[in-house]
């Protein structure tokens, strides 16, 4: 399950992805997101309507969305992955980072025992030739890096545990 803020013209909506269902605040939405190419073309399907869209990686956890078929619609679209914050964090700090997608490490800017400060690159994760500087969600310590660069990882994989 993928929680997801997505803001457009001002307006913020909380969708959630699970499976084949998708909800936008709290409501189920009959729409799926199918991929065109590697580049960041995709058809967003809602009934029988259809419309392109192109997402590109903005930042970290961030994307632009640029919806093509008449209005052009700039976004920000901040992905909350559920597996970041895991059981054992306290006071709402995340116990771990995850890979928000599937992609190859390219580098880790950490090593266990390092103290880390919220926003701090930890991870760079590359997917379909883009590179996302994955940052650490809160100031701690850092107990254990899984991965090592040259590894390749899926959605949801743990990267980095703290203390």
């Amino acid at each position: 399950m993928s929680l997801y803020t997505v803001t457009i013209e001002n307006r913020t909506y909380r969708v959630n992805i699970f499976g084949n269902r998708c909800t936008v605040n709290d409501e189920l939405v009959d729409a799926k997101v199918v991929p065109l190419n590697r580049n960041g073309l995709h058809l967003l399907q809602r009934g029988k309507q259809a419309l392109e869209l192109f997402l590109s990686a903005h930042e970290a956890d961030t994307y632009q969305m640029h919806m093509l078929g008449g209005k052009r619609i700039v976004s920000r679209v901040t992905t909350r992955t559920r597996k970041h914050a895991q059981p054992g964090a306290t006071d709402g700090q995340a116990a771990a980072l995850a890979a928000p997608m599937h992609g190859l490490v390219v580098d880790v800017a950490a090593l266990p025992g390092d103290t880390v400060e919220k926003g701090q690159t930890l991870v760079v994760l590359e997917s379909m030739k883009m590179q996302m500087q994955l940052c650490s969600p809160r100031r701690g310590r850092i107990a254990r890096i899984a991965v090592q660069p040259g590894s390749q990882v899926e959605k949801g994989a743990l990267l980095v545990q703290f203390e």
